[in-house]
């Protein structure tokens, strides 16, 4: 299931409504319910919250020490 752009958005909206400065930690928060659950999916709609969330706040790639080149994305699920 490929994720739409606008429901990463309106997730991300939502958790930054709720949750103000902490949106991101509550976002990483369900991330890792995810990643727990074996959800590839759920890891991937988060992962996007997550990222969008930190671009929202100022705190996005540009800000980061990593490159978003070095990220890889995860093999297909078997």
């Amino acid at each position: 299931m490929l994720n739409s752009e606008i429901e990463i958005q309106r997730l991300a909206l939502a958790m930054m409504e709720r949750h103000g400065a902490g949106a991101a930690k509550a976002a990483v928060a369900r991330l890792n319910q995810m990643i727990d659950r074996g959800d590839r999916d759920g890891m991937e709609r988060w992962a996007c919250v997550v990222s969008l969330i930190h671009r929202g706040q100022g705190a996005g790639p540009e800000f980061s020490e990593y490159s978003a080149g070095a990220m890889q994305p995860l093999p297909p699920a078997a």
